[in-house]
């Protein structure tokens, strides 16, 4: 991984824990997450794309739960 989607990977972690925790509300959380969930899947649909496959993509629901 690079720097840049290290750096998004444990913000979202971070606001995850924190919304689980109800530290913060669903609005914040989705605000700092959706950038991290936007690069997974788009990496998602080159990699399916590559190998002839359907991409299986993350959404902001089941990334918190």
């Amino acid at each position: 991984m690079n720097e840049e989607v290290l750096i998004l990977k444990l913000k979202a972690e971070e606001y995850r824990a924190l919304y689980q925790m109800n530290i913060c509300t669903r609005e914040e959380a989705k605000e700092n997450i959706m950038p991290y969930i936007n690069l997974i899947n788009s990496k998602a649909k080159e990699i399916a794309k590559k190998y002839n496959q359907k991409p299986k993509t993350v959404n902001f629901n089941s990334y918190i739960r």
